[in-house]
């Protein structure tokens, strides 16, 4: 995530506030969650460490919070880039792209989140998970429509979704994180994959 710049119409506050989640940011992806300090983050804003504890109660709050402001983000480019989509192919597509490159953008982060085991309540956990319902209900809605326009055979676009959800993060992370790029083709992977979730697997 880049810092916010003077052209960002939000208020001074909130300005701050994203400074401070934008520095967290940086931050935690240098040196993790646990070896990460309030005072480095501070620094990286450029505001004291008084003023991050104005706005967050404590370390694992601010990474929390970074999380979810992450995961906003990643949805709101989603939905804009879904919406210029009109058939189940290019939406397939769109989604593959957004995620690949949001991925790209934020690997630092996915690794925190995949190797660092921050800390997580039940709150969090719950938060979260409605998060990714709502992913599965957007891509079902996505999936009946194409399903009314007879663009696929009717399915249960629930289940559907989540085939689909899992395929992208699997691929995802095999081509974000894959160590010898030179040997992965990473369009035509993708471009494979959406084939299989298009015409399956039978002869």
């Amino acid at each position: 995530m880049g810092c916010l710049t003077m052209n960002d119409h939000v208020n001074p506050p909130e300005n701050k506030r994203l400074r401070i989640i934008n520095a967290a940011t940086a931050v935690f992806s240098r040196k993790g969650f646990h070896n990460a300090k309030v005072e480095e983050i501070a620094e990286e804003a450029d505001v004291g460490k008084g003023t991050v504890y104005e706005y967050f109660n404590s370390k694992k709050e601010l990474f929390l919070e970074m999380i979810l402001y992450t995961h906003d983000k990643y949805q709101d480019r989603l939905k804009q880039k879904l919406f210029e989509a009109n058939t189940i192919e290019e939406m397939l597509k769109t989604l593959f792209e957004v995620t690949m490159q949001f991925l790209n953008q934020h690997k630092e982060m996915a690794l925190i989140l995949l190797a660092d085991h921050p800390p997580a309540d039940e709150e969090t956990h719950r938060v979260l998970m409605e998060k990714e319902q709502q992913k599965v209900e957007e891509v079902s809605k996505m999936l009946d429509g194409a399903v009314d326009r007879k663009e696929i055979r009717p399915v249960n676009t629930d289940a559907a979704a989540r085939v689909i959800l899992g395929s992208l993060a699997l691929t995802g992370s095999q081509i974000v994180f894959f160590e010898n790029k030179s040997e992965l083709d990473c369009k035509q992977l993708t471009q494979d994959v959406i084939d299989i979730l298009l015409h399956g697997l039978e002869a």
